[in-house]
């Protein structure tokens, strides 16, 4: 299927993610329209509003205007904190402005897709590799609001018809990520020639490189026979925090493994040790499987924050 002349709605357009995957829908010829939080131009974007999710009546008034066929959700709070108020946060903005969203696109007789962008997060400490089959059980604001409107959508699905699919995502990186998340936060330090404090590092993670789950976002949005389904995005392959950290350092050389402070931070508060998840059912649903390895998107990554840092003070 072609996207040409196609509307797509991208909510958090502004994001990493949402920026990557504008960018992959215009080259692919669609109308791209983008919800942001960010005055920031978009030269992707052939519309944007700057809007918060929460505003009901705008949401709605939008929508209506723009007449999507395609809808891809990504804005969203990204507190994973454990307390009471991460929690209200979480599901005031994950929940409630999901809703928001998707009630203004139920009505839609245009609307072909609804792809909402959940998370691992959804599993908790279960056993690994996490699959769709397990019972959930997060233990943080992030995941259980991840869940709740992933369970949202598959209610819906069942009773309205609602043509939504939710995509479980592992650890996206790559080039433009910000220093909030683990790899560019380290290669930022490394580059710079700055100590990089870090726990032991003995957590496994999943690597995701960006340009595999914007490929997989957009298979979602045109496979056949999906309504309600949930799919894990992930590179199915583990690694230690601690074998990643020296794994950089290493394609950085000049001495970088030394700025590496193993130790020097806790692990945070109720951390998942184990942290990897199947990719069967996207191969076989999406057709999907993820190309770039994590030892070239870990080498890409490097030459792009030693491009910005050429031109810009860290």
């Amino acid at each position: 299927m072609t996207f040409k002349n196609k509307r797509v709605l991208v909510t958090g357009a502004s994001g990493f993610i949402g920026q990557h995957l504008c960018k992959a829908l215009f080259e692919k010829e669609a109308i791209v329209v983008g919800f942001t939080r960010s005055t920031l131009d978009n030269k992707y974007l052939s519309e944007q509003y700057d809007v918060d999710i929460l505003d009901e009546i705008t949401i709605r008034q939008i929508i209506h205007a723009v007449q999507p066929e395609f809808v891809v959700h990504l804005a969203a709070s990204k507190d994973r904190g454990v307390d009471t108020a991460a929690y209200r946060e979480g599901y005031k903005t994950n929940l409630m402005g999901s809703l928001n969203l998707i009630n203004a696109c139920q009505d839609l007789p245009v609307l072909a897709r609804f792809v909402f962008l959940g998370s691992t997060d959804e599993y908790g400490q279960l056993q690994v590799p996490f699959k769709e089959s397990d019972k959930e059980a997060p233990i943080a604001a992030y995941g259980a609001s991840k869940l709740a409107v992933t369970e949202l959508l598959k209610a819906l699905s069942r009773s309205n018809k609602f043509p939504s699919v939710t995509l479980r995502p592992t650890i996206a990186y790559g080039p433009g990520q910000d220093d909030s998340m683990f790899l560019p936060a380290l290669i930022r330090a490394l580059v710079a020639g700055r100590n990089f404090d870090m726990s032991l590092g003995e957590q496994t993670r999943d690597f995701i490189y960006i340009d595999d789950l914007v490929q997989a976002i957009i298979q979602a949005l045109v496979a056949p026979g999906l309504c309600g389904d949930v799919i894990n995005i992930s590179s199915a392959t583990p690694i230690r925090i601690d074998a990643l950290a020296k794994m950089t350092a290493n394609m950085l050389g000049n001495g970088a493994d030394k700025l590496l402070k193993f130790g020097a931070k806790d692990y945070r508060r109720a951390d998942t040790m184990e942290y990897w998840a199947s990719n069967t059912l996207a191969k076989r649903s999406l057709g999907w499987s993820p190309k770039v390895s994590l030892e070239e998107g870990v080498r890409q990554t490097i030459d792009y924050f030693k491009a910005v840092s050429a031109v810009t003070d860290y």
